[in-house]
């Protein structure tokens, strides 16, 4: 097997297929799962990343020499969508290393991340 994504990593990975509103094409994403999840199940829990021109709450700014865009705007995490994927290559979601988030941005990113799972206990 391949590479074997770790937490905070940011990777490039195909989420086709897709259904409705769900994103359909290869772009970049943080690892959110811990590297024993990934490890055990195959599978890795992410967060798209986008360059939307957008300043929202849920929109985490992040800073990657190695992360370019065509018109050079500003990645951000989008904390509110969260995909659980099979990174392994017989899922063919071509999964690609790209860089590694630093931790101060990847805590400010999971707080916002947790905030999806709030329950009331």
């Amino acid at each position: 097997m391949g590479y074997k994504p770790t937490q905070r990593d940011i990777v490039i990975i195909d989420f086709a297929p897709s259904k409705g509103y769900e994103i359909r094409k290869r772009r970049p994403a943080l690892v959110m799962s811990k590297d024993s999840y990934n490890i055990s199940t195959n599978l890795v829990i992410v967060c798209p990343i986008t360059s939307l021109d957008k300043e929202r709450p849920f929109l985490v700014p992040i800073y990657s020499e190695k992360l370019h865009t065509s018109d050079n705007a500003v990645s951000k995490v989008n904390t509110l969508q969260v995909y659980s994927l099979d990174y392994t290559e017989q899922a063919q979601r071509r999964i690609k290393y790209v860089d590694t988030l630093d931790e101060e941005t990847f805590y400010e990113i999971a707080q916002k991340f947790l905030q999806n799972f709030s329950f009331a206990v």
